[in-house]
């Protein structure tokens, strides 16, 4: 877990480029891909090495959350193992930070970021359509519908914990300005709605790519980045800002940079 103390002035607002699902094994675009560099942090949904090296050398920071690609070819516990050696090497010089249930306070700012990969609710009547038509299940070793549900109620209630406890330090600071604002990163949708192409919408494996998540009590929740679903879209629902800017489809702006 990365924190930092809260300051006693804040910054009006912090920005964010966002990027998901980029994709870029298609035609081996790691090393030629060129981000713009729009804003002072970058979010990402996917990982690459020699990728990341080439942004977190012009990004302040770059936070990278786990999808499930990360973890396959191996176990979950072997991917996670991966996914933390990853952002101990020196080559990224401090600068890549991983999400994985984890919390970054933004310096100089009233901004936290939480991230998690926040597996999806399966629900029992779809586990066999789910099994048989996902991936997952058939490249991450010993991976079953059980251990994805419990992954999403660890996430789950691991990030809820984590936002009504900033929910309960906000109720004690009178200023508005001096309030944390929240931004959530996940890798799957936090909504079943508006998250994915309409042409999806009636696929029995939907709930493979999300869960409607966005009911729960989110004050000081300002926007909720995600990827998996390769469908870019900005919308707004209970006050909290529902970002995907996915770099494979019509739409992706790869400018688009986010305040909070």
């Amino acid at each position: 877990m990365f924190s930092k103390t809260w300051p006693f002035i804040c910054r009006p607002s912090v920005s964010f480029q966002v990027l998901s699902d980029p994709h870029l094994e298609i035609k081996q675009q790691y090393q030629s891909y060129e981000i713009p560099l729009c804003a002072d942090y970058l979010i990402l949904a996917d990982k690459y090495r020699g990728f990341l090296q080439k942004q977190t050398q012009q990004f302040k920071l770059v936070f990278l959350i786990l999808g499930n690609n990360e973890f396959y070819n191996g176990t979950f516990a072997f991917g996670l193992e991966k996914a933390r050696q990853l952002e101990q090497e020196s080559s990224f010089n401090g600068r890549l930070i991983i999400l994985d249930r984890g919390r970054y306070d933004i310096p100089g700012s009233c901004v936290t970021i939480l991230g998690c990969t926040l597996w999806s609710k399966i629900p029992h009547e779809s586990r066999d359509i789910v099994q048989s038509k996902i991936k997952d299940f058939q490249k991450i070793k010993d991976w079953r519908v059980d251990n994805h549900n419990t992954c999403h109620v660890s996430d789950l209630v691991w990030l809820l914990k984590e936002i009504h406890s900033i929910q309960q330090v906000n109720e004690n600071v009178e200023k508005r300005s001096q309030k944390q604002s929240i931004l959530v990163v996940t890798h799957h949708a936090p909504s079943l709605e508006r998250t994915s192409s309409p042409q999806h919408s009636q696929n029995p494996w939907k709930s493979a790519f999300g869960t409607d998540v966005l009911s729960h009590s989110l004050n000081g929740v300002k926007v909720w980045v995600f990827g998996d679903t390769q469908y870019t879209t900005d919308f707004r629902e209970g006050g909290v800002r529902v970002v995907d800017s996915a770099a494979t489809k019509d739409g992706f702006d790869i400018r688009k940079v986010i305040h909070v």
